[in-house]
């Protein structure tokens, strides 16, 4: 039968080495209890740490070789998947809607860039931007659809994009998520 380990522990050889570490000790004058209850507990304070080599969001490639019919997914990292979802479900309500059909590429930036910018001060954390498909585009490559890919990308306040359901647009159509800067988390 293996010998307990514990067993020699309290020998008076040990007790002796540890009062020597210890020192002298000076007894409490009290035998009161502090209770740590009636403190508040400590509130997480946020910290925002820059990078040395870039101080903002990272820049996505653009890219104009996305196709009329294509199905159009974005996320950036720590969205929940719950809330991407309900994204794609179109299952969040949409705030505020914006519409770039007829507008030429410098007109429709300057449109989203502004519409960003004012949902964003608005606190709003759902839009529609309606894009069209560009069926009528140049060797079936969408301008505008190409266009609003890049900016919502590279928009460091948008969380994620996806293609809308059929009933708001379908594949002409992106449901954007932005940050809610008065929530902690997504």
């Amino acid at each position: 039968m293996p010998e307990d380990k514990n067993k020699h522990l309290s020998s008076d050889e040990d007790s002796q080495l540890f009062r020597e570490s210890i020192g002298d000790v000076k007894q409490l004058s009290s035998n009161q209890r502090h209770s740590f209850d009636d403190k508040p507990k400590p509130r997480a304070v946020k910290k925002k740490f820059t990078s040395k080599e870039t101080k903002s969001e990272p820049f996505f490639q653009q890219t104009n070789d996305i196709q009329s019919d294509e199905y159009l997914f974005f996320v950036r990292d720590g969205v929940q998947h719950k809330i991407i979802k309900k994204l794609k479900r179109g299952a969040i309500g949409i705030d505020e809607k914006v519409d770039l059909h007829g507008l030429n590429k410098r007109e429709a930036q300057h449109l989203l860039d502004e519409f960003l910018a004012e949902q964003l001060e608005q606190r709003h954390r759902c839009i529609l931007v309606v894009h069209g498909k560009g069926t009528g585009s140049l060797n079936n490559r969408p301008v505008l659809k190409n266009l609003s890919s890049n900016i919502l990308k590279n928009e460091p306040s948008v969380l994620a994009f996806v293609s809308a359901q059929q009933r708001d647009g379908g594949t002409g159509a992106l449901y954007v998520l932005l940050k809610n800067n008065l929530l902690n988390h997504v």
